[in-house]
């Protein structure tokens, strides 16, 4: 499937560092950098407006569906945008000395934050709810209903949290060698839950895929050593489509998630060489992708 870049952000517009987190939001498109800023986008990529939760650099951001828009910085801090395409209101959730490198929110809009010292929060109504200490630094992360699936390095773990239990009581379901990002993709029932999960290989450059079955113990179904020649950073996933980019500015899209191996069915330079994709958000339909890339551009990617 052939590739093209649509639109890119422009120079005067584009972040001061590194664009370090994507979201796409009710026909908008939101950034978040290195500057500390967060920039309001058109779908087409024109600048709305421009907002500074942070004075440092900004890990990490989501948004609910609620249209509230939070981020994590190595400030310290968690910050909630309450209304950023019609308020610039930003409430502080958090402030502590440990480096919030990972948030989530899950399809009932419960936060998750995690941080450098393996502690993962979850909020709920913007109050914290429970703590779970998975140990190892939380870089990247996913939940699906009672299920963690948290990540940095060298494992994916799988964390059960116990229903009903009133202190937050967990326990490791299982382990699998790879390192972060995570995400859930393919097929996804009418309950919310996805068919696979993805993660990289440990050196950072093949894609393994897990059967999200815990009655299966979570079996890895297929491994793609070497789907890209440079280290991947990012990845975006949704129905039978899954992307991955990283460094060398290169997009690749996959598909046949189900089959012994995938099927690479598109792929894109963006920018020069020396440019590396941090981020990648699926935009309004799931051919259409924005790439947050290292020279502080934003970038509309379209798979024909």
């Amino acid at each position: 499937m052939p590739a093209t870049v649509q639109n890119v952000s422009g120079d005067s517009d584009k972040h001061s560092s590194d664009t370090t987190a994507v979201q796409f939001y009710n026909d908008h498109v939101f950034s978040a950098g290195g500057d500390g800023k967060v920039k309001v986008w058109t779908k087409d990529l024109r600048l709305v407006k421009e907002l500074t939760p942070h004075e440092a650099y900004i890990y990490a951001m989501v948004i609910d569906s609620k249209g509230q828009l939070y981020t994590s910085s190595c400030d310290g801090t968690i910050k909630c945008l309450t209304s950023p395409l019609t308020s610039d209101d930003c409430k502080e959730l958090l402030k502590c000395k440990d480096e919030i490198e990972c948030l989530f929110v899950d399809p009932k809009d419960n936060l998750y934050s995690g941080d450098d010292k393996g502690i993962i929060t979850m909020w709920i109504d913007q109050r914290i709810k429970y703590k779970f200490n998975v140990v190892e630094q939380v870089r990247s992360m996913a939940i699906q209903k009672n299920i963690i699936y948290s990540i940095r390095d060298n494992d994916l773990t799988v964390t059960e949290i116990i229903e009903g239990s009133a202190s937050g009581r967990f326990m490791t379901k299982a382990s699998i060698p790879g390192r972060c990002p995570v995400r859930l993709c393919g097929g996804c029932t009418g309950d919310g839950v996805y068919q696979n999960v993805a993660i990289l290989t440990r050196d950072g450059l093949g894609i393994t895929m897990i059967r999200n079955s815990k009655q299966e113990q979570y079996p890895v179904t297929w491994t793609k050593e070497n789907a890209h020649n440079m280290i991947i950073n990012a990845m975006a996933a949704k129905d039978e489509y899954l992307y991955t980019a990283g460094y060398g500015g290169i997009i690749k899209q996959w598909s046949e998630l189900d089959a012994k191996q995938p099927k690479l069915t598109g792929e894109v330079v963006v920018g020069s060489n020396g440019i590396c994709i941090n981020a990648v958000a699926m935009g309004a339909d799931k051919t259409h992708l924005y790439a947050g890339c290292s020279d502080g551009t934003l970038q509309l990617v379209a798979f024909d």
